[in-house]
């Protein structure tokens, strides 16, 4: 079981930025938790329109890479622009491999 993370900003995010953000999340990740548990434990699709994206979570390396990746959202967009929500509990089919979502 995993946990689907879903972001969603209050206005508009270049997806390429928002993709940049998680790369450098998953980077740092990597660099505590080695790249392949990382890579095992974390995947995201982002939104074409820039309005949201998801992140799915499957264990410790891929909630430090969360961790990272809405301390560099604070930075890029503010802490009060953009929403949280943890849906628990789900399987992994639901998020697709890494990359933009349409």
């Amino acid at each position: 079981m995993s946990d689907i993370v879903r972001f969603t900003f209050a206005g508009r995010i270049d997806p390429t930025e928002l993709e940049d953000d998680l790369g450098m999340a998953i980077f740092a990740a990597e660099c505590l938790h080695g790249g392949p548990k990382t890579r095992l434990e974390i995947s995201y699709a982002v939104d074409t329109a820039g309005t949201s994206c998801v992140t799915e979570i499957g264990g410790p390396a891929g909630e430090a890479a969360v961790q990272v990746f809405m301390g560099l959202l604070g930075v890029r967009c503010g802490t009060g622009q953009f929403t949280v929500e943890r849906l628990a509990g789900t399987t992994r089919a639901l998020v697709p491999s890494t990359g933009t979502a349409s």
